[in-house]
């Protein structure tokens, strides 16, 4: 099934599906959130992303990610979680458990993204890392970029995305790093205004809006 979807992907019709899966997941940020925040950059070249995994969103800002930096990206997944939406193997799904694509895929100079904790857990400190994305950066020979993750509802009346890209570091050293990282953006969040966005970070997305942001024009209009 695999291959079948990798040869759709070349075709017309794979890439006009695609194109339709990507329409989708931008929708849903726009349409859920009020905005997605970016801090960082990252370093050209093929690299494993390691993220936290404490949100529904965590995978569609991945995805985003990769369109911001327009670089091909894979996000490896449980096979269990794609059996039912195969489709989603057209925006850059890979199956965790096919490790030798994975390798071509960063041996052709593309980004592999995974979440090392291995599950979704409650919004918190970084939980337990599993060996792979370790052993996956050892075996390409290219470094682990720590990118913390926090969905969260503040001053508005949608939740706020905020993404944070740390510097790239040799495998062996992602826990400590992603772990800081995250650290380091929960407390950031803290000490700034729930109305204000947090220093160093640019809106990269526009999302929705509160009502009395929309309303807030018209107000202005109406004053005499």
């Amino acid at each position: 099934m695999a291959d079948l979807w990798e040869t759709l992907k070349e075709r017309p019709t794979g890439k006009a599906l695609g194109l339709l899966v990507e329409a989708l997941l931008l929708r849903s940020l726009k349409g859920s959130l009020r905005g997605v925040y970016l801090r960082g950059e990252a370093p050209t070249g093929p690299l494993v992303l390691v993220l936290n995994h404490h949100g529904f969103f965590d995978g569609h800002l991945v995805w985003l990610l990769g369109k911001l930096y327009r670089k091909p990206l894979s996000l490896l997944v449980a096979e269990e979680n794609l059996k039912g939406f195969p489709v989603l193997k057209l925006a850059g799904a890979l199956e965790a458990g096919r490790v030798r694509e994975a390798l071509r895929r960063l041996g052709r100079g593309e980004w592999v993204a995974l979440f090392p904790e291995g599950e979704m857990r409650y919004p918190g400190p970084l939980g337990p890392l599993r060996e792979g994305a370790r052993w996956l950066a050892r075996k390409a020979g290219v470094s682990l970029l720590p990118v913390a993750l926090r969905v969260v509802l503040r001053g508005y009346e949608h939740p706020e995305a905020f993404v944070w890209i740390g510097k790239p570091v040799p495998p062996g050293e992602e826990a400590g790093a992603l772990g800081e990282l995250l650290q380091a953006l929960d407390a950031l969040l803290a000490q700034t205004h729930p109305r204000e966005v947090p220093e160093g970070f640019r809106e990269v997305l526009r999302g929705r809006r509160s009502l009395e942001e929309r309303v807030r024009p018209l107000v202005r209009l109406l004053r005499p």
